[in-house]
């Protein structure tokens, strides 16, 4: 599609859920020199919204799932550079739009704060150009071939022990297959997704269809209407909804100051330490909690008691270039570790 192009989107219907995988950024030694160079390659490839790649539209339909009840909606964006880009999330209890401008940030949310399922919507339909993090300790492990969706694929695990997370790259064509999340972990918090019919835009492929499924009972699927290179956007196509909020995109060196501090009080939930449990919380440019969420808890019947004890907490202050922001996170309380890991996910 080309010429000059609008990004016009409309709210289809209902809320849901979705989940998210952040991909990993190999750092491995001579021994998975191989395995990373499989990876980097298939990034690279669809990694569409890369600085110096093309001007796009996206459509896509979006289909979420929680609890074997299923709601659809849409998620759309217009996209010129890294720094100037429109993102329209739409649902019938949640709209967004995002607009990035140079240095500024534009966001216009029907909520206060960006609930998980919207989070990790956006994070799905970037987790195929996402390389920025990886847990420190994880190692590629060596690849191996095997039939995957009835394809030939190389498969890769990472991570410690036996590996945390698999990826499967088919081995004709370099495309992402497959990748499982949560392996060393109970079955009740794996997570998957399946990618297919991809299509080229310009030097790049990109999935028309991925779904995810994760958490229990949690899925979202999506499938790109629109994948159409640009040439040129309306002239109002970047403007600022009325009423948004501004911040300031982070193109530097983003830092976490601080650890994780829950509030105890006079007592702490029995078996605490031997509890594994997974909580999403929006933490404030000062570190205090704004809104918490249990994902999952190996001892539900305590979900209430530790969301009280984290809310009250502090929180480390995540800054860019010295400057405090706010931010989303999903935090993993390991069984006999107090202090965990935390995943970063996007903007505040």
């Amino acid at each position: 599609m080309m010429g000059r192009m609008r990004l016009i989107v409309c709210v289809i219907c209902a809320a849901g859920v979705a989940a998210f995988l952040a991909l990993p950024n190999l750092r491995a030694g001579d021994q998975t020199s191989d395995a990373e160079a499989i990876l980097n390659k298939a990034w690279d490839l669809v990694d569409i919204s890369a600085a110096g790649s093309g001007p796009f539209l996206l459509k896509a339909k979006v289909r979420l799932t929680e609890g074997g009840k299923s709601a659809d909606g849409i998620f759309a964006m217009a996209w010129a550079a890294p720094d100037r880009f429109r993102r329209v999330v739409g649902f019938p209890d949640y709209k967004e739009t995002d607009v990035a401008r140079g240095d500024n940030y534009y966001s216009k949310r029907t909520t206060d704060g960006v609930p998980l399922m919207i989070w990790k919507l956006g994070e799905l339909m970037d987790s195929l150009g996402t390389r920025e993090r990886m847990p420190a300790g994880e190692k590629a492990k060596r690849s191996v071939t095997q039939t995957v969706g009835g394809k030939e694929a190389t498969c890769v695990s990472i991570g410690p022990g036996k590996g945390d997370l698999k990826i499967c790259v088919n081995a004709a064509s370099g495309e992402v297959i497959s990748i499982e999340k949560g392996l060393d972990g109970p079955p009740e918090r794996e997570e998957r997704l399946e990618y297919s019919n991809y299509q080229e835009i310009g030097a790049k492929k990109y999935p028309r269809h991925f779904v995810y499924s994760g958490w229990s009972k949690r899925s979202i699927a999506v499938t790109i209407d629109t994948l159409a290179a640009v040439r040129e956007f309306a002239a109002d196509e970047f403007s600022p909804p009325a009423g948004s909020q501004i911040s300031r995109i982070c193109s530097g060196t983003e830092q976490l100051t601080g650890t994780v501090l829950p509030m105890f009080g006079n007592s702490k939930p029995v078996g605490f330490y031997q509890q594994d449990f997974y909580i999403y919380f929006e933490i404030s440019p000062v570190g205090a909690v704004r809104s918490a969420q249990m994902i999952y808890n190996s001892d539900p019947k305590t979900a209430t008691e530790i969301l009280s004890m984290y809310v009250g907490g502090k929180f480390p202050v995540k800054t860019c270039d010295g400057r405090p922001i706010g931010y989303q996170t999903l935090y993993h309380h390991f069984p006999e570790q107090y202090h965990s890991p935390i995943q970063l996910g996007g903007p505040g």
